[in-house]
């Protein structure tokens, strides 16, 4: 029964239950940013039916993916606590080649040309895509495809996003010491974060490769094989936004950016890799052993065919 009522009304009731609270969050007067992620849920819900995996047991699904879904929770409440952690033991140790310097002086590297037209809504556009282009892009997806059971897209995305970037990236926040576009050239800070003097030297830092470009354009790669296209087209728009959003909003420089968008390519490239071993060592073992009980338990007959 449950199955039969996922398999059928699943995407419904998952896109009705966001609609519902974004107005909820509307009527109580919460922030812009959180009715407009709990309505991208909605919508993830309602473009679901095409991707549903029905072959899957509801239940045996539930099991293996609800402590997938806790770990993204505490991933989503405490990531920036760990990073800032991070960040301030980088400035204590004083770690990195400075190319700040290096970067401001090579010809549009700053990324001026993305910022020849400015308007109010553009800026608050961007300004929307960049403060949530860290997370959100990984997030919809993969409970999209956690509402479509299907265990494998979870793990391809979670694989290509943060849990395999931060291993790539770290050596190169390690050993370069590059900060965002605004702080070097001496702007105003265009997301408007209040930072005090110490708090800007720290949260401008590990700017290359851009980790926003590479985690964004991962997920654009990824999204492109979802099956119902209006999701597929209206996420990749989101996924290359942030990438456009960094440059747009003085953050990263067009070297950063490239830097980032190579890493992508390379971080699902890895996961195809480890996919493909995984499917041809353990998946093929597997189904050797399928067959051969089945073998072991067929008549003479059956086993002349087999």
């Amino acid at each position: 029964m449950v199955d039969n009522i996922w398999n059928k009304y699943g995407h419904l009731i998952f896109g009705v239950f966001f609609a519902v609270s974004a107005c909820i969050a509307l009527f109580n007067g919460q922030s812009a940013t959180s009715i407009i992620y709990i309505l991208m849920l909605a919508f993830a819900g309602f473009t679901a039916k095409k991707d549903l995996k029905k072959d899957v047991q509801a239940i045996t699904f539930l099991i293996w993916c609800i402590p997938i879904i806790a770990f993204l929770i505490f991933i989503q409440k405490h990531g920036y606590t760990i990073w800032g952690k991070v960040l301030q033991w980088q400035m204590t140790k004083g770690l990195g080649w400075n190319w700040n310097e290096t970067f401001k002086n090579i010809p549009f590297n700053d990324a001026s040309f993305t910022r020849v037209i400015q308007t109010k809504w553009l800026n608050d556009f961007f300004t929307f895509v960049y403060n949530n282009g860290f997370v959100v892009p990984v997030l919809v997806p993969i409970y999209r495809a956690a509402l479509c059971k299907d265990k494998r897209k979870m793990i391809r995305y979670i694989l290509s996003a943060h849990v395999l970037q931060i291993f790539l990236i770290s050596p190169f926040y390690a050993a370069i010491r590059l900060q965002e576009v605004w702080y070097v050239l001496g702007n105003p800070d265009r997301l408007q974060r209040n930072f005090t003097p110490h708090q800007a030297a720290g949260w401008t830092l590990n700017c290359f490769p851009s980790m926003h470009t590479s985690i964004a354009f991962a997920m654009f790669l990824v999204v492109l094989h979802e099956k119902d296209k209006i999701f597929k087209y209206a996420w990749s728009f989101f996924c290359l936004s942030v990438v456009y959003s960094t440059m747009y909003m003085e953050i990263h420089w067009v070297i950063d950016v490239i830097a980032g968008i190579v890493l992508a390519f390379v971080t699902v490239k890895l996961v195809d890799f480890i996919f493909n071993i995984w499917d041809n060592k353990f998946m093929n073992r597997a189904k050797g052993r399928k067959a051969k009980v089945g073998y072991l338990y067929c008549t003479p007959e059956e086993k002349i065919k087999f």
